[in-house]
C-alpha cells in the first residue's frame, strides 16, 4: 500500500507591487491566488490543489494569521480527502520592498480593502474594515512571518536594506530573513538554513513597565509627540492601564503613525493581568531615559494615585469608548 501523498500549503503575504508573483515563480510551485481569509475561500482554494507544493498568494488585505488559522481549520477537517492525500501547513512568507518600505510604515494610508464578496465578520482582526492602515498590514506581515523575503534590494540602497533587515529581527526573531536577490538561495531559508546576522544600525526596542496606571490627559498629551525626543517609534505593543477606566486591562498597539486602544478580556482583579504598563517599543536611535521619563510623566502621581479608583474614574478622558460588550 503506497503512503498518504502530502500536500504542502505554503502561504505568501505583501502588498501590491511588493513583487509576491515574482517570488512564487521563482520558487517553482503552484500558485493559487486568495481573495479572502474566512474557511469558505481557503476551502475553495485547496479543493483546486494538484500538486504536492502549493503557494497560496494572501490578498494583501487579509490577515495573514487568520489565513493560517482557516487552513489549518481545513487540515482538521481532512479537506482534500482519504483518497487525495493529507494536508499541511507549511510557511508564512512575507514579501517586503524595500524601496518602498519604511515610506509605506510611516504612512497613514489605509490597508488595501478586499472585494466585497470576501468579507467576513470578524476577518480584520483588531482593525475595522475602515481604520486598518498600510502600516498595519506591513507589521502583520512581519510578525507572524516564518520567512521574510527582502525583495527589490537592487533599487534600494545597502544602509535601507540592513535597517529593514533588523527591524524584521526586531519584530520577529523566529523568522528567516533572505535577500530576494540571493534566489534561488532564498528558497534554502524554507529549510532553516542561512540565518542572517544582525547589525548596529540604531534600531532597537525598549521595554517599559511601571506598576502605576496612566493619567488620560497627560497620556494623550505625550501621544500627540510622542517621537520628538525619544527617537522615532516604529512599533509598539502591549497592555496598560488608564486610571480612569480602572477596571480593565487595556491592549496597546502602534504601527507607523497610527496608534489604537483596546479593552482585553482580563480585569484589574485577574492574578495572570500585569500591573500597570508592560510595553515593548521598537524604533530607530531610540533614547531609552527620555522615552521613559517622558512615560513616567504621564503615570499618576503620588497624590493622584492614593486618591484610589473612584477618583480616577473622574479624571477627564480625551480616548474613544471602548465598546466591552465584544470582549
Amino acid at each position: 500500500m503506497n503512503p498518504p501523498r502530502i500536500f504542502t500549503v505554503n502561504l505568501i503575504s505583501g502588498l501590491p507591487g511588493a513583487g509576491k508573483s515574482s517570488i512564487v515563480r521563482a520558487s517553482g510551485a503552484t500558485s493559487l491566488s486568495l481573495a479572502g481569509s474566512g474557511r469558505s475561500a481557503v476551502s475553495e482554494a485547496i479543493a483546486s490543489i494538484t500538486r504536492s507544493d502549493v503557494m497560496l498568494e494572501i490578498h494583501p488585505s487579509a490577515v495573514p494569521i487568520e489565513v493560517a488559522v482557516s487552513v489549518i481549520a481545513a487540515v482538521d477537517d481532512g479537506a482534500l480527502g482519504p483518497d487525495v492525500g493529507t494536508l499541511r501547513l507549511g510557511n508564512l512568507v512575507s514579501v517586503l520592498d524595500a524601496s518602498t518600505f519604511w515610506e509605506d510604515l510611516r504612512s497613514d494610508a489605509p490597508a488595501p480593502v478586499p472585494p466585497s464578496s470576501s468579507l467576513t465578520h470578524g476577518e480584520h482582526g483588531e482593525h475595522g474594515e475602515h481604520d486598518r492602515t498600510i502600516a498595519d498590514a506591513l507589521v502583520e506581515q512581519i510578525e507572524w512571518a516564518s520567512v521574510v523575503v527582502i525583495n527589490k534590494t537592487d533599487v534600494s540602497s545597502a544602509a535601507d536594506c540592513t535597517d529593514l533587515r533588523d527591524f524584521v529581527r526586531l519584530l520577529n526573531p523566529a523568522s528567516h530573513v533572505v535577500f530576494a536577490q540571493q534566489s534561488p538561495g532564498w528558497l534554502r531559508q524554507l529549510n532553516g538554513e542561512g540565518l542572517l546576522a544582525r547589525s548596529n544600525t540604531g534600531l532597537g526596542c525598549v521595554v517599559y513597565r511601571d506598576p502605576r496606571p496612566f493619567h488620560p490627559g497627560r497620556l494623550a498629551r505625550f501621544l500627540n509627540d510622542m517621537t520628538t525626543a525619544s527617537g522615532e517609534i516604529l512599533r509598539s505593543r502591549g497592555l496598560f492601564r488608564l486610571a480612569s477606566r480602572p477596571d480593565i486591562v487595556g491592549s496597546w498597539n502602534s504601527a507607523g503613525p497610527t496608534i489604537g486602544f483596546e479593552p482585553t478580556s482580563k480585569g484589574s482583579h485577574d492574578p495572570e493581568s500585569p500591573w500597570g504598563q508592560e510595553i515593548a517599543f521598537f524604533g530607530k536611535d531610540l533614547d531609552a531615559a527620555t522615552l521613559t521619563t517622558n512615560l513616567d510623566a504621564c503615570l499618576l502621581t503620588d497624590r493622584e494615585f492614593v486618591s484610589g479608583p473612584s477618583e480616577w474614574k473622574c479624571l477627564a478622558d480625551p480616548f474613544p469608548a471602548w465598546d466591552l460588550d465584544s470582549n
